[in-house]
Order: structure tokens, then C-alpha cells, then sequence
């Protein structure tokens, strides 16, 4: 018997509505269920009887892709469980998926030294959930990390992610924060394409960076900008996903100025994470979060 391994519920009918499929199975109900459910993940056989419509059986269809997206997440993405050191560098991952009942999305971040002693520094945010979000962040990811060797600039290697996606999955869109971290000078200089500032706490003070122009990879094909700031030792740079910000009953900038002042006066990178997740953080969240904290030594 042959196992299959169901990545996604069935579409959408033509004019059919966002709360059932092609089964005329109910999405809330559906959903509530595969928030119940627990026990072994198992493959489903393919000539398994399943009743059309019926919730428990698309419950179980959405657990099983929760599974398997994450544990290829954890297969590519090296999360560390306490704090670890890069050079001039002392930096804090946390990883936060979507709640129980959405399906996981394609967060990913890069903390890397390359051969010349710089420290290559990423975070992006495939659009989407599921498998297809996560294989596009496996992509982004592997084509970054092996484009950063070169040498070339921030902004030659955002353009070149672009590229990759318009040539690769022309269907998506995704947003990314990349750049090099200079220990010798201290200097951060990065590019972005559609993504949330950097944050900067430092002393007493917290305030976003500035955005240097640059549109969701996938979007279009402008061009993209650098950007240089000079850090101080003790300093820390907060890398974030748009799953810590954005809400649907808040603007961006609002959520910002809540970041920033929930990270304000707080000089190490683990209470700094603590403090903007419990300030932020929503037990109901529909996006994934992923945050790296970086402190200057």
C-alpha cells in the first residue's frame, strides 16, 4: 500500500467561498478539529475510505502538512537553543510558529561568517503557508548563503534573490533583510526587499533603522539600495519577521512603536526577545515569527 502524504486541502471551487472547499467541507470546523487533534503523525494510504466532507478527514490532512513542514524547517534551519557567538557578535534565535490551528509559514533567517571575517546576516518571510512556503524558504535561503561567498554587495545579492524568484516561482512574493556585519569596524550594512526595519536599542533608546528602498522579491523589477550604520559596543540589532509586528486590528506603525518601546533600555539579547514577545506575541497568531538578536561586543 502505497503512502501518500497530503500537502494541502482541496481548492477552492470557482466562486466558491473562503470557508469550504470543493467537498463542501467547513473550514472553521475543519480547523477546530485539527486544533484538537494530537497523537502519532502517520501517512495516510492512498485508497483510504474517507467520508466527502467530512472535517475530520481535512483536520487530519492539515496536521500531517503541519508535520512535515516542520520538521523540514528543522532540517534546514540551525535553531539554537541558548546564546552562541560570531565574530564581534553575540546573537540570540528564537523561532515562534504560527498557532496551533494555521499552517506554518516560511520564516527563515542566516547567521553565517564569511571567508573574509564578515558575518553575513539574513531574515526573510516567504508569502504563503504550508509546503510550498517552506520549500521557497529553503530556496531563498540555500541561494543566499551560497551568493554571499562572492563577496558582492547587499544590494546585488537582494537583486539577485529577485531574480531567482521571478525566474523560479513567478507566483510568489516573498520579503527579505540582508547584509554584512563588519567586526573590525563595527559597520552593519544591509539591503532589504519589502521586509521590517532593523531595530537598534541602544543605552536607553530603541528605534527602528532606516529602510532602504528595495519591494517584495517577486514584485517587480526595481532596483535595490544599501544602507550603512556605524554600532557601538553593548548595542543590539533586532532582526524580526512581519509575524512580530503586523496584526490585522493595527497598522505597521503602530506595531512598531510598540517594539520599540517594549526593547528600550534592555542591554541583553534574551530578556530583550522575552520583552517584545510577551509585549507583541498573540497566543492566536496567524504568521509565523522569527526574531534574532544580535548584541555588540
Amino acid at each position: 500500500m502505497t503512502p501518500e502524504i497530503v500537502s494541502s486541502p482541496a481548492p477552492l471551487e470557482p466562486g466558491g467561498s473562503a470557508g469550504t472547499n470543493q467537498a463542501g467541507v467547513d473550514r472553521a470546523a475543519a480547523r477546530s478539529a485539527f486544533a484538537a487533534a494530537s497523537g502519532p503523525f502517520t501517512l495516510r494510504p492512498r485508497n483510504t475510505e474517507r467520508a466527502p466532507g467530512d472535517p475530520t478527514a481535512l483536520a487530519a490532512a492539515l496536521l500531517q502538512e503541519r508535520h512535515v513542514t516542520l520538521e523540514l524547517q528543522r532540517a534546514i534551519l540551525p535553531l539554537h537553543e541558548a546564546p552562541f557567538d560570531l565574530p564581534g557578535l553575540r546573537a540570540v534565535v528564537r523561532y515562534l510558529p504560527a498557532s496551533a490551528d494555521s499552517r506554518v509559514g516560511g520564516d527563515w533567517y542566516i547567521t553565517a561568517e564569511m571567508p573574509g571575517g564578515s558575518v553575513l546576516l539574513a531574515i526573510g518571510d516567504v508569502a504563503g503557508h504550508g509546503l510550498d512556503a517552506a520549500a521557497g524558504m529553503a530556496r531563498l535561503r540555500g541561494a543566499l548563503a551560497g551568493l554571499a561567498i562572492t563577496g558582492a554587495p547587499p544590494e546585488r545579492l537582494v537583486g539577485w534573490l529577485n531574480d531567482l524568484v521571478h525566474h523560479v516561482a513567478p507566483e510568489h512574493t516573498a520579503s527579505v533583510m540582508a547584509g554584512y556585519f563588519d567586526p573590525a569596524s563595527r559597520d552593519l550594512t544591509w539591503a532589504q526587499a519589502g521586509h521590517p526595519p532593523p531595530l537598534l536599542v541602544r543605552g536607553s533608546c530603541a528605534r527602528p533603522l532606516g529602510q532602504p528602498a528595495g519591494i517584495l522579491l517577486g514584485a517587480g523589477r526595481g532596483g535595490y539600495e544599501a544602507m550603512t550604520v556605524r554600532l557601538e559596543p553593548a548595542d543590539i540589532v533586532l532582526l524580526y519577521s512581519d509575524g512580530l509586528v503586523e496584526r490585522r486590528h493595527r497598522s505597521l506603525d503602530e506595531g512598531l512603536s510598540m517594539l520599540a518601546q517594549a526593547a528600550a533600555g534592555i542591554s541583553d539579547p534574551e530578556q530583550l526577545i522575552a520583552a517584545v514577545l510577551d509585549a507583541l506575541s498573540s497566543a492566536d497568531s496567524e504568521d509565523d515569527t522569527c526574531l534574532v538578536a544580535l548584541r555588540v561586543l
